[in-house]
């Protein structure tokens, strides 16, 4: 028997990438079993547990059962989880990767890995349309200039509990959206066409990690 997959809920959170006097929110999709991990991990450290305390009250009255729930972005009072619907799957993987990702304030950071594992899930939610993303990176480091590089994950700046694992190998713990589409058969298109030509944008998980740079 076909094993039913997970349902996966869209969770806006404030974005840690905005510049500092600005307030914008960011998309982020799981599962239950992903989201709980990202509200544990906020409840391991005594004062990030109580800078989050609404949400993570919020995430345990919609486990007892309250589902039209609303909780706060950016300042603005949005749903709390949405259930999205899953239209492909597919994974890549890339080895000895260097690229350019750019913080905030457009500056280039130089990075590579020895290997970025990724899953990807194409996503259809309340009429928008992604195709997200969680990487799994092995020896991730970046540099100012293409000549001297370090180990990345010494200091993570991005939403608490969001990048996990240690120094230079490291993962999101949600899904990210890498690119978004007008309608649901463009996102299709975007499927069939990534089968044969792979192209994973790591800009989304990095923002998690630079923060506003």
């Amino acid at each position: 028997m076909m094993q039913k997959m997970a349902r996966y809920y869209r969770l806006i959170l404030d974005d840690y990438s905005a510049a500092a006097f600005t307030s914008f929110s960011k998309y982020y999709f799981g599962t239950l079993e992903q989201l709980k991990g990202l509200f544990d991990d906020i409840r391991s450290e005594e004062n990030t547990a109580k800078s989050h305390a609404s949400i993570l009250s919020t995430f345990d009255r919609f486990l007892a059962g309250e589902k039209n729930i609303k909780h706060y972005a950016a300042y603005q009072g949005v749903p709390f989880l949405v259930p999205a619907k899953i239209l492909g799957t597919e994974t890549s993987v890339l080895t000895d990767s260097q690229w350019t990702h750019l913080n905030t304030w457009l500056w280039p950071y130089y990075m590579k890995c020895d290997k970025a594992e990724s899953e990807h899930l194409w996503i259809s939610c309340r009429g928008e349309y992604f195709r997200c993303i969680r990487t799994e990176f092995t020896n991730l480091q970046y540099g100012t200039d293409q000549e001297n590089y370090e180990p990345l994950g010494m200091m993570i700046w991005g939403y608490p509990g969001q990048i996990q694992g240690k120094i230079g190998n490291l993962h999101n713990q949600l899904f990210v959206a890498e690119k978004q589409f007008k309608s649901k058969t463009e996102a299709l298109n975007n499927r069939m066409n990534f089968i044969t030509n792979p192209d994973p944008d790591f800009s989304k998980i990095l923002e998690d990690v630079f923060g506003d740079g």
